[in-house]
């Protein structure tokens, strides 16, 4: 059984007659008829039944069709990702990121890899991190970044980074000037915070005794853009706020009597599954690029 007899076969069922898929084939009549003939004798049954001038398959032929369009169509699929691979293209990225990672760190893996791959489709997907390994474990994603704490065990672990947090205020904050504090001296200031995720964590290391947050969101960007404002003063990944640092439009308070913990986040896939070429040369960007090279 070869992929010439299974694509006559394919095509002498469509056209219903020999004649029209020859001429769909650009094929001799005589030679279309041998595949079919040989491949009736290698099945040991005909394909087709004669009605009048038409052809209809037989209960043989009806049982092999949908394995011959597979077969032809994983056929033309292998072509395709041979002739992407030959320039370049690795076919869709599909990365999922939970709400912190999306603002931060999936940005700026994804440039790289758009830069690196302009043919290729890439598709982010923003979920909280339970969603993200449910969405793993049905294949809609290939590859998730999360928190390291909520990787769902069986995941595979591909990529971590320890992202500092850091107490930031603008520049023209008090504690900017003085550079350093005490837990008790944030009750003096207007707390922001986030629902969940770093800020949230690292507030809850340092914040006073009795001390609330007075303003709450629910994305660390509204954090980043009131911080800047001079509203008051948070917890943020350094990553999050690593060009206003540079620029000192946010100014990294020192605590004196605390030490912030730090959030870690990892790229991971589902076990058991072969990554695509796209998903491949993501892990390893993210495995051969240091933050800082990431953000310069």
């Amino acid at each position: 059984m070869t992929l010439e007899q299974l694509e006559t076969f394919v095509t002498v069922s469509r056209a219903r007659g020999f004649s029209r898929a020859a001429m769909l084939l650009n094929l001799a009549q005589p030679t279309l008829s041998g595949r079919i003939a040989a491949l009736e004798r290698e099945l040991g049954a005909e394909l087709f039944h004669r009605r009048g001038h038409t052809l209809e398959l037989t209960d043989t032929g009806h049982a092999l069709l949908p394995y011959a369009e597979r077969i032809l169509a994983l056929k033309m699929e292998g072509q395709q990702a041979a002739r992407r691979a030959a320039r370049g293209d690795l076919g869709q990225l599909t990365l999922g990121a939970n709400p912190t990672c999306s603002q931060y760190v999936a940005p700026r893996l994804v440039e790289r890899y758009v830069q690196a791959h302009p043919l290729d489709r890439a598709r982010v997907y923003t979920q909280l991190s339970p969603s993200l390994m449910e969405a793993l474990l049905d294949g809609v994603i290939e590859l998730a970044l999360c928190a390291l704490a909520r990787v769902e065990p069986r995941a595979d672990v591909l990529w971590t980074y320890s992202a500092p947090l850091l107490l930031v205020v603008a520049a023209s904050h008090p504690l900017a000037r003085i550079g350093a504090c005490e837990r008790k001296d944030l009750a003096r200031f207007t707390i922001l915070s986030t629902q969940a995720g770093p800020t949230r964590l690292g507030l809850s290391r340092i914040a006073p005794p009795g001390a609330e947050a007075r303003v709450e969101a629910t994305a660390g960007e509204v954090m980043r853009q009131l911080l800047m404002r001079g509203v008051g003063v948070s917890v943020l990944p350094a990553i999050a706020v690593w060009d206003e640092l540079k620029r000192g439009d946010l100014v990294s308070v020192t605590l004196s009597d605390a030490e912030l913990p730090s959030y870690d986040i990892a790229l991971v896939s589902w076990p058991g599954r072969p990554l695509s070429p796209a998903a491949m040369s993501l892990v390893e960007m993210a495995r051969g690029a240091t933050i800082p090279d990431l953000l310069e």
